[in-house]
């Protein structure tokens, strides 16, 4: 690079885009200068070689291929480094082997592999991994003249012979084996080159795709490279090949195939001089339709181990695309095997210059690759498959199906199972039944399976997963080929079933449906539900239980509905896409099955009636019977702990000076992990550290469920609470859009009975008041344009799913109970509630979230004719608070913004600004997009809100919205009075959580060690919590008071306070010990004991060096606490009249003092131990 640099310093070679398809060409000076800055900042976390004498250091690269994995590999290579390519799409385990077997103690990463990182640092303790520079530290002016050498010291003629790259094998019989390439070999293999200016998709941890990448360099033919953060679609191919003028296409059938399924694409590769393919064969229908179209497809055939071999690059008139040819040069050093009849193996032999491996005794390399001869054309030969069973997918993914094939052929009930695939989008497979299934149906055969594969499923890779629609049986006693062994002979088993094959990848005919009896259909349901749900006790599921109160999910109902409609013959209708969520018990899908067979209308009641039917049910209550206990003080009980805005209620609830107690329960199934949830929770949204010891100390957790009369209480503390309780502020509620009505009614409508009947049984002069956290989804279709806050005149206003309805019905029943007995029962139906306003915390898998995560996925966000009332869910607990604790009678009050903003004017461009980079589409073009993305949710998370979106959007009706009429709500709510509308503030702090907490995007280097700072006043307990925790993590100890000079000893000892003079030179002590530990010793955290109660205390101990960081633990006791420990220790240097020292210069931790993790130690000594060695667990 260096030398191409001062050849033609300012020719462009390299494009890379910076947003979308926007491309950036970057010249040889460039791309030298950057790798340059990039190897300065990896030779600091890095150790040099001194000479070529010294090995070879390997380091790990795992990420997208993008500009900042490009120029990580210059600047590795730079440094004189061996650089492993990881692919992305391989196991953990294959990680954790590639690692160990190359020695590589370094790994640098893309932050979204930062998970994964950490999971194999669990095996391999020794490893360090570190993230790869981002683009904004390189990518900046290059200065002329720069002297961009680091590898003086290195002798280039020694160095030509060690390992540039070690790229890795599929694993597709195993775990991926590496293989090393030396700078010699890849440099013999880059020489090659068609010297055309090109445009390339596949990823540079593959070999075909790093050598295409330099042979454009060698070669001076501009490249570019497409952009890695998007997914691989027609749109973007075309619009990036619409925008350049390419002579060369590289990419992998797959690309292919999205480009021929329109004349737009096939029309784009019909300009190009040539279309080259590789990494996996190209269906023969796919191919010889381009070519009939006027593409000049080559395919390229190599491998890791021996570089690019051949080509079918031919003369013009010959139409033979899918023939490789040898060149004359190559042709020495080829033998050809036959392994089967007309059916030869590929050998390469020892000599030629890119070979890098050998796996026979004379040196030559078997490449495993099969091939056929052309009938005519000399020396010309056809992929045929791979010799070891390996199925590869059309997007040039291979599958090893051996392991799945030997688990089901174990099972009794089959004889044989093969798996097929190739050059398809899927697996699937055929199995052979046994004897043992005389009198079973297919679909109990593959039931009986079924748990075998599932089993399988789990140790693959996602693409090379089996469905159950993909499995299809056999007769029994089918003969099919096999070796005199027995073993199947797979390549003649796919000809014999080809047609099995192919029809198995066609929409199954309505030809196999059942015709069934109502009855028979309950049977079915019934058969089909136990294996779906695996449930152990299939007695559980009686004809009348909600499927989803069995812990069904969405991707169930899902495979419940496609075998619905794969073998349910439903008279020619179309089973709706919720039908399992509308109908969810088996007597209700039963029935409406029956209906749509027979024709008869359904005699199911309406939407309407089923609401009124439960607001009847549950809308019944015994009067209060007042009492004269009327302590002091507020008592509350809140729901919904565990959620965002249960987490602010609480923590805001807990600095009220008139709260007492706030009674929390919460689904657990102990008091301890009842506590630990609510303290997780509080923590996530950051709440959990401001509050004093005093506040703490008012929150109650109490394992529950609020289904069960005494909300699954002991009868003692049901007792106590009813005997407190002045209030309850009910949020806690199932959130899935999916659910019917009914699906509501045990949890969550059953539970608003049980809690206002507590209301009622308080013993005070009046009733606890009841406070509803409704939602404005209960009046989301009301007529007229503005909501009024009282209760809507039909219930047909509710919006159209059963989260909404389930709302409403209990709006009512908070009426009923008002208008029966006299209780204050407040309805406060919330509005779109959004971060907080000091730290941005918003949950990612929310639908607004996860549509502006679109920009980082597919690269857009809709336009839209919107104006929201967005309100920060710390400001909603505030509103929330205010009503629940003021003199509001009962009623209707909408907890919603007065004031709004404009999506696509106000708050797309707040986007912009807050640093997201995305293109604004049209809504329709938007959902478009979202369709034809990746489909993995791992990596394109807005996938799985698809229909929910299109739902909304993928249509051209023009946006209404509703008004809300908020007097009452603002008359009893200063906060909501005060609300105002977004501010850029809210914006940057939304989206900086987003990309740096959630969706990894971030560049910051995230460190790799921690320091667990057990901090407190004396008496707290500081050694024994530290002594715990370093012997259950088996970590090391520091302990800070041993680390004092003697000076500051004896001072303390005088009984004289320490001076901030006198604290920094123990806390520069303490930072050395602490680097001086992780040199020593490989391990992920050590901890350390000492005070740090100032926040400048705490501060100096962030920044401990290197790339460690600072958690603290804060110990807290009362004075009194305090004292009595101290006064009764003996020969310490900390006496009792110190304490009040102590306490009177203790800061507690600031709003932004997120890393203070506060801990209260006036509990038993085991329940103290147990919740630190709890929280070390979760921030270690």
């Amino acid at each position: 690079m260096r030398q191409c640099r001062e050849n033609r310093p300012h020719t462009a070679i390299y494009s890379y885009p910076s947003s979308v398809i926007d491309y950036v060409d970057y010249t040889y000076q460039q791309l030298d200068a950057f790798a340059f800055r990039v190897a300065q900042q990896y030779a600091l976390l890095i150790p040099s070689r001194r000479s070529s004498a010294d090995p070879e250091i390997v380091v790990g690269l795992l990420g997208p291929s993008n500009l900042s994995y490009f120029i990580t590999m210059l600047a590795l290579s730079k440094l004189g480094h061996t650089v492993l390519l990881l692919s992305t799409r391989i196991s953990q385990a294959a990680h954790v082997s590639l690692l160990q077997t190359t020695g590589a103690k370094y790994l640098l990463i893309d932050p979204s592999f930062e998970g994964l990182a950490k999971s194999v640092q669990e095996t391999l303790t020794y490893l360090q991994f570190y993230l790869i520079s981002a683009r904004a530290l390189f990518d900046y002016e290059v200065e002329p003249g720069l002297d961009t050498r680091l590898d003086q010291a290195l002798d280039p003629k020694q160095e030509t012979n060690k390992t540039a790259w070690i790229i890795h094998s599929s694993g597709s019989t195993g775990l991926p084996k590496p293989i090393y390439q030396t700078h010699r070999a890849a440099l013999n293999n880059y020489q090659e080159s068609l010297n055309m200016r090109g445009f390339i998709t596949l990823p540079l941890y593959h070999a075909h795709g790093v050598s295409s990448v330099f042979r454009a360099i060698i070669s001076g033919k501009h490249i570019h490279v497409y952009n890695a953060s998007l997914p691989l679609t027609q749109q973007y191919i075309i619009g990036t090949m619409r925008k350049h003028n390419f002579e060369i296409f590289y990419g992998v059938p797959y690309a292919l195939k999205l480009l021929g399924e329109t004349m737009e694409g096939i029309e784009i590769l019909t300009r190009l001089k040539v279309v080259m393919f590789g990494g996996s064969a190209c269906p023969d229908v796919l191919g010889q339709k381009l070519v009939d179209n006027g593409v000049n497809l080559i395919s390229h055939y190599g491998t890791t181990e021996t570089g690019q071999l051949m080509s079918s690059s031919r003369p013009s008139g010959d139409i033979a695309w899918d023939y490789v040819r040898p060149s004359t040069k190559l042709q020495p050093y080829l033998r050809w095997e036959e392994r089967y009849p007309g059916i030869f193996e590929l050998c390469v032999l020892d000599g030629w210059p890119a070979k890098v491996a050998s796996n026979k005794p004379d040196g030559s390399y078997a490449t495993k690759d099969l091939f056929t001869q052309h009938p005519a054309i000399p020396n010309a030969w056809k992929y045929y498959a791979r010799m070891d069973d390996t199925i590869v997918l059309m997007n040039g993914e291979k599958a090893n199906p051996l392991a799945t094939e030997g688990a089901v052929r174990e099972h009794a009930n089959i004889a044989e199972a093969v798996v097929f695939g190739t050059g398809k989008a899927r697996l699937g497979m055929m199995i052979v039944p046994s004897a043992a299934t005389s009198g079973l149906s297919s679909d109990e055969i593959v039931d009986s399976i079924w748990p075998v594969v599932t089993a399988a499923n789990s140790v693959v890779p996602g693409y090379a997963m089996l469905s159950r629609d993909m499995i299809k049986v056999l007769p029994c006693g089918t003969e099919y080929p096999r070796t005199d062994k027995g073993t199947v002979i797979r390549q003649a088993f796919y000809k014999q079933f080809a047609k099995q094959i192919d029809e198995s990848y066609e929409e199954i005919t309505s030809s196999e449906a059942l015709s069934l009896s109502e009855a028979e259909l309950r049977a079915y349901i019934r058969a089909s539900l136990i294996p779906l749900l695996e449930l152990k006790d299939p007695s559980a599921l009686t004809d009348d239980t909600d499927f989803f109160s069995m812990g069904m999910d969405s991707l169930q109902t899902t495979r419940l509905r496609a075998t619905l409609v794969r073998n349910i013959h439903v008279n020619g209708n179309k089973l709706g896409q919720n039908i399992v969520f509308e109908y969810p018990s088996i007597n209700d899908l039963a029935k409406a099955l029956f209906d749509l067979i027979t024709g008869v209308s359904s005699g199911a009641v309406s939407i309407e009636e089923d609401m009124r039917l439960l607001i009847a049910k549950y809308g019944r209550f015994e009067p209060h019977l007042p009492a004269q206990n009327d302590p002091e003080g507020q008592y509350r009980l809140v729901t919904g702990a565990t959620g965002s805005l249960g987490a602010h209620l609480v923590a805001q609830l807990a600095l009220s000076d008139s709260v007492r107690k706030i009674y929390c329960p919460v689904r657990a199934t102990s008091i301890d992990k009842a506590r630990i949830r609510i303290l997780k929770s509080m923590r996530e949204r950051q709440v959990h550290h401001t509050l004093s010891m005093e506040a703490r100390r008012k929150i109650i957790a109490l394992p529950s469920d609020i289904s069960k009369e005494t909300l699954g209480l002991d009868v003692e503390v049901y007792e106590q609470i009813a005997d407190d309780v002045t209030a309850i502020i009910h949020c806690a509620w199932s959130v899935n859009f999916n659910l019917g009505l009914r699906s509501f009614e045990k949890d969550c409508i059953a539970g608003v009975k049980n809690l206002i009947t507590l209301c009622l049984k308080s013993r005070r002069p009046t009733p606890a008041s009841f406070n509803f956290c409704s939602s404005v989804s209960a009046v989301a279709a009301t007529k007229g344009g503005i909501v009024p806050e009282s209760l809507p005149v039909e219930l047909s206003y509710a919006q159209g799913m059963g989260y909404a309805q389930s709302k409403l019905v209990t709006e009512h029943i908070c009426a009923l109970a008002t208008e029966q007995t006299g209780i204050r029962a407040r309805v406060l139906r919330v509005g779109q509630v959004v971060a907080d306003t000091v730290h941005g915390i918003w949950n990612d898998n929310e639908a607004i979230p996860m549509m502006l995560q679109a920009a980082t996925t597919i690269g857009a966000v809709p336009k839209l004719d919107e104006s929201p009332r967005w309100l920060p869910v710390d400001v909603v607990a505030r509103i929330v608070k205010e009503i629940s604790l003021s003199d509001a009678e009962s009623g209707v009050m909408n907890v919603v913004n007065h004031q709004s903003f404009h999506w696509t004017r106000d708050f797309i461009p707040a986007c912009h600004k807050a640093g997201l980079q995305f293109e604004e589409v049209g809504r329709r073009e938007w959902i478009d997009r979202l369709r034809r993305s990746n489909p993995d949710p791992k990596v394109n998370p807005p996938i799985k809100l698809l229909d929910f979106f299109a739902s909304k959007y993928d249509n051209d009706k023009p946006t209404t919205s509703l008004g809300y009429d908020t007097d009452l709500a603002r008359k009893w709510s200063p906060a909501l009075a005060q609300a105002t509308v977004l501010d850029q503030s809210l914006v940057d702090k939304l989206i900086r959580y987003w990309m740096v907490e959630c969706w990894r995007v971030s560049g910051n280097t995230q460190p790799q060690s921690q320091a667990i700072v057990i901090a407190g006043p004396c008496g707290a307990g500081k050694s024994t919590v530290a002594r715990t925790v370093s012997d259950h993590f088996g970590v090391p100890w520091i302990e800070g008071d041993n680390l004092h000079s003697e000076a500051s000893l004896a001072k303390m000892a005088e009984g004289s306070a320490l001076l901030d003079e006198d604290r920094a030179e123990w806390f520069e002590r303490i930072k050395e010990i602490v680097n001086e530990s992780f040199a020593t010793q490989e391990k992920k955290f050590v901890v350390v004991t000492c005070s740090a109660l100032k926040h400048a205390h705490r501060e100096r101990l962030r920044y401990i060096g290197g790339n460690v960081r600072t958690t603290f633990i804060m110990l807290q006791a009362s004075r009194d606490t305090l004292m009595s420990r101290v006064g009764g220790r003996e020969g310490h240097y900390m006496k009792v009249d110190m304490v009040d020292g102590q306490i009177a210069i203790t800061e507690a931790p600031g709003i932004a003092e997120t890393d203070v993790l506060p801990v209260d130690v006036e509990v038993s000594k085991e329940t103290l131990l147990k919740d630190v060695v709890e929280l070390v667990s979760s921030i270690s």
